[in-house]
């Protein structure tokens, strides 16, 4: 069993920065330097959460810390330059990257807290937090995103009440359900430290955090990855996270006045280029079709049917199309655009019967509208899941009333 003799003073006075230190031992390991100090007062990566930065002042010498972690024998600075052993100095931890780690981890703690006052059963899986960010693994369920952005929208409420943030230690064997603890903790430490944020939550945690909700500032989630029964959320927090989440708003207001919509439209803006972009895609490889192995032509009982699906194309663009096609003798045209709304002309050249002859019925089967008179015939389907499928199923049919 591990027992908490020495409390460090990153637990107690995280916003301390500057320390005397002392050079125990410095080894090369592949293209960096493992130097060992003999204080405790640096955060090491541990428990989901990445080490400390900053920077060793020894004489003339400043070099960057780039991680700390640990090992069996204590706490390591990783760095690209080496020092003398023995050797002492001045070690400054970079207040930006812990601070933001802090503001991160107690927001983390915040939401997980919110979700299992939501979802009794879940837990928490792979958990990680830096200075930029943090990602947490909900084990248990697959959330929607209603679920998250409101559990978003209950964080940014407790930051806004300013809660305190309250560090205490307790026997292993006296912690019960109301504080959280991953799996196994209890087993490995005779003593742990909780975590409490108000009345909220209180879990076992080595990590550091801010000595209130309001120091977080600003939470939001950046995106979400659903697994088999897990979700992962990633989340960032802080005025550099306001900032990201202004520039986005800022183009997308920019934006607005170069191809005019609502703000409120902005969803259905993005799903419309989203699908003309892959419009255009398949558009490419139609016409790379049509390049290389020409039209989709075939003879049936001496009529040529040809027949073109063609993504991007609307009801116009199809008719006009229609026009330039030439054909001779005996012949059935029927292009196709695919899409929610799908679109459909006929055209024939010296048939025996018109062209609503040849479409109107399986159209109309397949849960479509339209109309025509002589040569042409134009239709539509709305609320199309397949529309591919539905372009085949209506060759088919033309195919089955020219024979």
């Amino acid at each position: 069993m591990k027992s908490l003799k020495d409390i460090p003073v990153y637990w107690t006075d995280p916003k301390k920065s500057k320390f005397e230190v002392s050079i125990e031992s410095v080894k090369k390991l592949s293209e960096c330097f493992h130097i060992r100090i003999k204080e405790n007062v640096i955060r090491p990566a541990s428990g989901g959460q990445a080490g400390d930065k900053g920077l060793l002042i020894v004489g003339d010498q400043h070099i960057s810390i780039k991680n700390t972690i640990s090992d069996s024998v204590g706490v390591v600075l990783i760095t690209n330059e080496s020092l003398t052993e023995g050797s002492t100095g001045h070690l400054e931890i970079d207040m930006d990257w812990r601070t933001s780690m802090m503001k991160n981890h107690t927001a983390e703690h915040l939401f997980v807290a919110i979700l299992k006052g939501k979802i009794v059963d879940i837990t928490v899986g792979e958990l990680w937090i830096d200075g930029d960010h943090g990602s947490v693994e909900i084990v248990g369920a697959e959330l929607g995103f209603e679920t998250i952005f409101q559990t978003e929208s209950d964080v940014m409420k407790v930051v806004e009440e300013d809660l305190p943030v309250e560090t205490s230690f307790a026997d292993s064997k006296s912690i019960d359900q109301s504080v959280r603890s991953r799996e196994g903790l209890t087993e490995k430490h005779d003593q742990l430290r909780i975590v409490s944020v108000g009345d909220l939550d209180s879990s076992a945690c080595s990590g550091i955090h801010v000595s209130r909700t309001g120091d977080i500032g600003f939470f939001k989630v950046l995106d979400v990855k659903t697994g088999e029964n897990s979700t992962r959320v990633e989340f960032a927090s802080g005025m550099k996270t306001a900032l990201l989440v202004s520039s986005f708003y800022n183009e997308a207001l920019r934006r607005k006045y170069t191809y005019p919509y609502e703000m409120e439209q902005l969803g259905a803006v993005l799903d419309r280029a989203k699908s003309a972009s892959d419009d255009k895609q398949k558009l490419i490889e139609k016409t790379t079709h049509l390049l290389s192995k020409g039209s989709t032509i075939e003879t049936i009982a001496e009529v040529n049917f040809r027949h073109e699906l063609l993504p991007g194309y609307d009801a116009n663009s199809l008719r006009i199309l229609s026009n330039q096609i030439p054909t001779t003798g005996s012949s059935i045209l029927l292009l196709f655009a695919p899409g929610r709304k799908s679109q459909v002309i006929l055209r024939t050249e010296e048939m025996p019967k018109d062209a609503s002859e040849y479409i109107l019925k399986p159209l109309q089967q397949l849960g479509g509208r339209g109309g025509g008179k002589g040569e042409v015939f134009t239709g539509g389907f709305g609320d199309v899941t397949d529309p591919v499928k539905l372009y085949e199923d209506l060759v088919t049919e033309v195919r089955n009333l020219i024979c």
